[in-house]
C-alpha cells in the first residue's frame, strides 16, 4: 500500500484549516484532492480524492494519522482501490501539503513511493 511516514509533530487541525483543493495532471493521470475531513479527536484526517486515467475514475480517501511523534499518509484501508499512479500521486500530494504546512515540524522517515514522487516531496536519491 502506498505510504509516506514522517517523524515529528504537527497540529492536524491547523492543516485541516489551511486545506485548499489540489489538481495534478501527470503522465495522463488527473489526480484531484477535493475535500478534507478532520476526526473529532484531531489525530486523523481523510482527504477525498479522485484519480482519472483515459476516462476511468477511481474515488478513494487518503488517510493521515498521527500516533505519538509519527504521522503516516496512506490510502484509507477500507477503500478498495487499485494502487495505480494516480492513487500514489494523491498520497504524494497530501504528504507534500503537510510538509509545506509544517516545514520545521516534520522529518521524512520512509516511503514506498517511486523515486520521481519522492523527488516531488523533496526526498529521494
Amino acid at each position: 500500500m502506498p505510504h509516506v511516514i514522517f517523524h515529528g509533530s504537527a497540529e492536524l487541525k491547523e492543516a485541516w484549516s489551511r486545506f485548499l483543493p489540489q489538481l495534478r495532471n501527470e503522465a495522463g493521470w488527473i489526480t484531484k484532492i477535493t475535500d478534507c475531513l478532520l476526526a473529532y479527536h484531531g489525530r486523523c484526517m481523510l482527504y477525498e480524492s479522485t484519480a482519472v486515467y483515459h476516462g476511468v475514475t477511481h474515488n478513494f480517501y487518503v488517510r493521515v494519522e498521527q500516533k505519538d511523534r509519527q504521522i503516516t499518509v496512506r490510502i484509507e484501508p477500507r477503500t478498495n482501490v487499485e494502487k495505480n499512479d494516480g492513487v500514489k500521486w494523491a498520497v504524494a500530494m497530501v504528504a507534500k501539503s503537510l510538509r509545506d504546512t509544517f516545514p520545521q515540524g516534520l522529518v521524512f522517515e520512509k516511503s514506498n513511493l517511486p523515486e520521481h514522487m519522492l523527488a516531488y516531496l523533496g526526498e529521494g536519491a
